[in-house]
């Protein structure tokens, strides 16, 4: 008993002995009583016996030791260069050394999810050694600092406030500009230059502010929002009215708003300028001649303006068409047909061309490539006297357009105005569907006219009509006499016609007798007629065509394969 008394006599000796050599009490956690554990400020180089280091700030934070200790405990470093760690030395963030004074113990000032390091790169010169001591200062190695600097000027270059979370003050926050899947720019308050806001595009429209025309109807999205062309339409949907026709091919008509894989419409004028190298365009044009290749795989179109005399007539446009074609017989006629659109093109047509538009030159060219599309565009007159091989890529309108008086814009537009009373809400120049039968109209009544009593057409002066009595059935009498004969002179004569070209159709006609490979992709057909031979060469493409119609044309002359 008396040894173990002894033996913790002597632990407590040499404890004190330590606390007299240390100048801590050994009962007390805060020998000093700053405020300060004595363990964690020996752990981070502060004297438990020194009261006075809890009111230092030696790292330049903003926060006295103390202070640091009682918010941070022990994530707070006193001697730490970088408390938030954001890439800034406390001492930057806290004089303002960058331009901006920055919170040195939160990474993000202004909350808007931009660390202030990359709001402030723009503001740092790399090449000044005494402000690149305060970027990344735990960096031993300071030229893999400086790069690092450079490396993150260049991912985010733009000149924002690391204090200010919408500099553009266009209702985004700049993070949130940056960080979206449509980058918007933090510097622009309208970043696609459609007239609205990036801020109302996202919470008042709905819209994609890095789009100027959201739903690619062909109307910019604030033309749409404000009712600008007097219709205000839906500007997330192409086709607001759901008749199937796009917003804006209702008020521009077709061929004057972008048709896809292409985002921009031009017309003749802008596309001779050399807008848009290298990109999909829609382009409105009129054929001016139709050149074929000998090897029937492309073709190309000469084009002019849709109006003449406006002096773009001296520039040269060139359609070349990567699509194969065949002759076809119709009417008497030998008609070059596109193999891919189906259609029998002619000098003058009007036509929609969907390409990739060359370099700007003597000659400017759109290439109708795998993703180009053209379309005939043609009146219902028209259509009903012309000869079709198909109407896929037909498009028969009731009124033809020239060019609009306003175009879709191409160039960036000012914010609108106030919205303008909407003239009219009636869109003209529908297109009508393809499969539509033009049907016959009522006419309308005369003006100025009613019906009396007694069921006679009167004017509103009392009058009848002339005509009426014995001279009102003469005239009738007279114009059946006349129109009669010529009905049956055009009726009979028509037949007679049609005989005729039978006959001459007929005697150019070459039977096949016999086919044979000649070589790959190459056939040699034998044809005879009133007992004349001749032998023809066909390609693959039109040996099958052969087989398929059992006919085939060539100038003047027909070859057919006989039934069994």
């Amino acid at each position: 008993m008396g040894l173990k008394i002894v033996v913790t006599l002597i632990i407590f000796g040499m404890i004190m002995a330590s606390a007299l050599v240390s100048g801590q009490h050994p009962l007390k956690t805060d020998t000093d009583g700053d405020g300060m554990s004595d363990g964690w400020e020996v752990e981070h180089g502060l004297n438990p016996q020194d009261a006075n280091d809890a009111n230092f700030d030696y790292n330049h934070d903003g926060l006295t030791n103390f202070q640091g200790y009682r918010i941070y405990r022990d994530d707070y470093e006193p001697w730490g260069k970088d408390t938030d760690g954001d890439g800034i030395s406390n001492y930057a963030e806290s004089t303002g050394l960058f331009g901006f004074f920055t919170d040195p113990v939160v990474e993000d000032t202004d909350g808007d999810g931009l660390s202030d390091l990359i709001e402030t790169c723009a503001y740092i010169d790399t090449g000044n050694r005494t402000q690149m001591k305060e970027i990344y200062t735990n960096e031993t190695d300071r030229e893999s600092a400086r790069n690092s600097t450079i490396s993150l000027c260049r991912d985010y270059p733009y000149k924002i406030d690391p204090t200010n979370s919408d500099v553009d003050g266009d209702g985004l926050n700049d993070g949130d500009e940056i960080f979206r899947d449509n980058k918007t720019n933090p510097n622009c308050i309208d970043s696609d230059y459609d007239g609205l806001s990036d801020g109302d595009e996202v919470h008042k429209y709905k819209t994609e502010p890095a789009d100027r025309d959201t739903d690619r109807d062909g109307l910019l999205d604030s033309e749409e929002v404000f009712g600008t062309h007097g219709v205000v339409t839906d500007p997330t949907k192409s086709d607001t009215d759901g008749d199937g026709i796009s917003d804006g091919e209702e008020i521009f008509g077709f061929g004057f708003v972008p048709i896809e894989p292409s985002r921009h419409a031009l017309t003749y004028e802008e596309f001779i300028s050399g807008a848009y190298g290298g990109e999909y365009i829609t382009l409105k044009a009129r054929v001016d001649k139709i050149r074929h290749s000998g090897g029937l795989s492309n073709y190309s179109i000469s084009l002019k303006p849709l109006e003449p005399g406006n002096g773009a007539e001296v520039e040269s446009g060139v359609a070349r068409v990567n699509s194969s074609w065949h002759y076809d017989f119709d009417l008497g006629e030998m008609m070059h047909v596109d193999d891919r659109f189906e259609l029998a093109l002619c000098e003058g047509d009007t036509i929609v061309i969907v390409g990739k538009a060359g370099k700007l030159g003597s000659t400017r060219e759109i290439e109708v490539d795998s993703g180009g599309k053209m379309y005939l565009v043609l009146t219902p007159e028209e259509a009903r006297e012309r000869w079709l091989p198909s109407k896929d890529y037909v498009k028969i309108i009731s009124k033809k357009h020239g060019v609009p008086t306003v175009m879709p814009s191409l160039l960036p537009s000012p914010s609108p105005g106030p919205s303008p009373t909407p003239t009219s809400t009636s869109v003209q120049n529908s297109s009508l569907a393809l499969n539509t039968t033009p049907t016959s109209t009522p006419s309308p009544s005369p003006v100025n006219a009613t019906i009396n009593s007694t069921n006679e057409l009167t004017s509103e002066s009392g009058l009848k009509k002339e005509g009426e009595g014995i001279s009102g059935l003469f005239i009738p009498v007279v114009i059946g006499f006349v129109i009669t004969p010529l009905f049956l002179y055009a009726k009979f004569g028509r037949k007679k016609r049609k005989e005729k070209k039978r006959e001459e159709e007929a005697e150019s006609l070459w039977v096949v007798s016999d086919i044979q490979k000649k070589r790959e992709h190459t056939y040699e057909v034998a044809v005879n007629k009133e007992g004349k031979g001749a032998t023809i060469e066909l390609n693959e493409g039109l040996y099958k065509r052969l087989i398929r119609k059992k006919r085939l044309t060539f100038g003047t002359h027909r070859i057919f394969i006989r039934p069994k």
